[in-house]
């Protein structure tokens, strides 16, 4: 695994182990030949100092997911691994099954950037496609197409801008265009969870008799049925699983939290006046003899021409310059990858096969979205539980 570049590591590596316990865990578990036995251990606690400027968070963030991302590909290439350890039969089922369940998530991740785009997309252009949309409320014709608008556009700008952003600078230097953009895609967000609203007021029963039909609504009402498995998904089972293992609290409070430096000036010198301020004290030539030897030498420059110097890059130098380029193909594949997916589910084409099997925000990509996350969401709460039932029973 180890390549030619600084301190006897690649690329790959020196990412990877950024995220150096997943590491630590995965080669312990996986090791040849041996049993290892990793427990988590409820009652340990840990402080740590956490960021409190969003520059620093967002130094945190790249750190954290960099490393996360580059250990999930080597835990994934690398999966198949625990057939070769010492590790038990249904142990090692186990641990497969959680390697692929981690395989799925690091696919989910990837395309994070087009899956929240598109689910913006979609609730706000099916909750903004007639004049009584969810922001008729303002009295003015096509309201919620301008701002379905707007709003797309302004999402579009932010991807961009913090895009940028994170190919060149450091966040320390981009702190208040960081800033910025939070703050408009909270805004954005918030235009999401209202026409998600609602979609949901729209799809939910009205009257005590229809609530009493629930069941036959969940069978017959197709976006009902997805409101109801995506709520249950994420609200539900965190919250079920939070109060099993007797820690809700942060189910209630995760919802509620220049100096100058002097320019090079050439020939001049600081020095300090009578009054003891600082002054600059340039050296001018002003004899006639001294501006014709000045321009003589010039015009002697500039007629010889110089010769091309050659530049010879060291292994360091030869070594930044690839990671640089490794670093840029690999953004270049995530954006590419994004990209495509959005402009091919808002696409033309796209939207009229999908009607084909409803109309609104529930088309069949989110379909697929809610019901993929629901699935995912169900795995880790049934992991939990297990968790939960094998601790008490001293296991």
């Amino acid at each position: 695994m180890h390549g030619d570049g600084a301190n006897g590591a690649g690329l790959f590596e020196r990412n990877m182990y950024l995220a150096e316990d997943r590491i630590l865990c995965f080669e312990i578990v996986t090791k040849k030949k041996e049993g290892w036995v990793l427990k988590y251990v409820k009652s340990a606690k840990a402080a740590t100092d956490v960021p409190t400027t969003i520059a620093e968070f967002i130094s945190q963030r790249r750190r954290w997911l960099n490393g996360s991302l580059f250990a999930a590909l080597h835990a994934t290439v690398y999966m198949f691994r625990i057939w070769t350890s010492g590790q038990g039969f249904f142990r090692k089922l186990l641990l497969q099954f959680e390697f692929i369940y981690n395989a799925v998530q690091l696919f989910f991740s990837w395309t994070s950037l087009a899956n929240f785009y598109l689910a913006f997309y979609f609730l706000v252009q099916s909750a903004t496609a007639s004049n009584d949309g969810a922001f008729s409320f303002m009295g003015v014709d096509g309201a919620g197409l301008i701002i379905f608008d707007v709003f797309l556009k302004l999402y579009i700008a932010l991807l961009f801008v913090v895009t940028v952003c994170s190919l060149g600078n450091r966040p320390q230097g981009s702190k208040y265009t960081y800033g910025t953009s939070m703050i408009l895609f909270g805004i954005c967000n918030c235009i999401g969870l209202w026409c998600a609203g609602y979609t949901v007021y729209l799809a939910a029963p009205k009257t005590v008799a229809e609530w009493e039909q629930f069941g036959t609504l969940i069978t017959t009402n197709a976006a009902f049925r997805d409101i109801v498995i995506s709520l249950a998904a994420t609200y539900g089972l965190y919250f079920v699983s939070s109060f099993l293992h007797f820690e809700p609290w942060h189910m209630f409070t995760s919802f509620l939290r220049d100096n100058g430096s002097a320019k090079d000036l050439g020939g001049a010198k600081k020095v300090a006046n009578k009054d003891g301020e600082d002054m600059y004290e340039v050296e001018l030539p002003t004899a006639r003899e001294d501006v014709d030897s000045v321009w003589a030498a010039s015009r002697n420059a500039l007629r010889n021409k110089p010769k091309e110097e050659k530049q010879h890059r060291d292994a360091a130098t030869k070594q930044a310059d690839h990671d640089r380029n490794s670093r840029t193909n690999t953004v270049l594949a995530w954006v590419g990858t994004n990209m495509i997916l959005i402009l091919l589910f808002t696409s033309t084409e796209f939207q009229k096969w999908a009607l084909k099997f409803g109309t609104g925000a529930f088309n069949p990509y989110l379909s697929f979205l809610f019901y993929a996350l629901a699935a995912l969401s169900a795995i880790r709460f049934v992991g939990s539980t297990l968790y939960l039932i094998l601790r008490l029973c001293g296991l």
